[in-house]
């Protein structure tokens, strides 16, 4: 899907009519010792990995910014025999699991494993930190995660090689997360979330700061039945006004796991296209 900046969500919709087109769906798409891990049970093996990847847990030890952090890990079939290669990571802030929103067997840990043992996403560290919230959580899963995990797997630790996402609040946190500090984060992806009317002009001026070539690539899903929808409109109005360019797409659809569930697959997918 070709990137665009449209000034308004309205001016989308009218514009799509006009043009003949519509929104549719995204295609289908060293060495320290780790905690535990537990080994997942799916999806057929392929050539170069015959066993799954890992899913664990893990905690920063020595927090700075006032927030303990947990958060469960995914590291890619082999990583634990070839200790010479490195991976992106993509750090995603779901929805608690436990609120029965996500079934286990579709969460974004045991998805990335299955596409990776098809061959259809690239291997991949992925981090899912526990929910947190409070002003501030958004500098520290920046200051304190991704250092912490850059220093004990083996990660590929530039921006160009590292994204954040999330669904909901999570989304919300995300895009905090990436525009605040577009120097760690390339890319952001957000699922059904947006911004409070009073972020506008600290958006505003972290966009600013940010030479154009520096900011991060940006895709947004979002229901035309969803609630927050104005949220989104929010930030759409701030990335129009400053000339930022992103990828939206308007599916059918409500704020809950039966809109979200078939866009994990494109989702991840999106993102591993930074990662050549």
């Amino acid at each position: 899907m070709k990137t665009h900046a449209f000034k308004t969500l309205s001016w989308l919709l009218s514009a799509c009519i006009l043009c003949g087109c519509t929104a549719v769906p995204s295609p289908t798409p060293t060495g320290a010792t780790l905690p535990s891990p537990t080994s997942i049970v799916t999806a057929m093996p392929t050539p170069a990995c015959a066993g799954d990847g890992m899913i664990g847990n893990d905690h920063v030890p020595r927090p700075t910014q006032g927030f303990e952090i947990g958060f469960q890990y995914y590291l890619p079939p082999c990583y634990a025999d070839d200790q010479g290669k490195s991976y992106p990571v993509l750090y995603l802030l779901t929805l608690s699991f436990e609120n029965g929103l996500s079934p286990s067997d579709n969460t974004p840990l045991s998805l990335a494993n299955r596409l990776i043992r098809a061959g259809k996403l690239p291997a991949v560290i992925v981090i899912v930190p526990d929910a947190i919230v409070g002003y501030g959580s958004d500098a520290a899963l920046t200051k304190d995660l991704v250092p912490y995990v850059d220093g004990k797997y083996r990660t590929m630790p530039d921006r160009l090689h590292r994204g954040v996402g999330g669904i909901s609040h999570g989304a919300a946190i995300a895009a905090r997360m990436g525009f605040q500090f577009p120097e760690t984060f390339g890319s952001i992806g957000m699922l059904s979330g947006g911004i409070a009317d009073n972020e506008a002009a600290r958006f505003t001026e972290w966009i600013r700061r940010t030479p154009a070539d520096q900011l991060p690539r940006l895709h947004i899903d979002v229901g035309d039945q969803d609630a927050i929808m104005s949220l989104t409109q929010n930030l759409l109005h701030v990335l129009d006004a400053q000339h930022v360019p992103y990828t939206l797409v308007i599916g059918h659809g409500n704020h809950n796991w039966t809109f979200w569930s078939p866009l994990m697959e494109p989702y991840l997918m999106w993102f591993a296209r930074a990662w050549g």
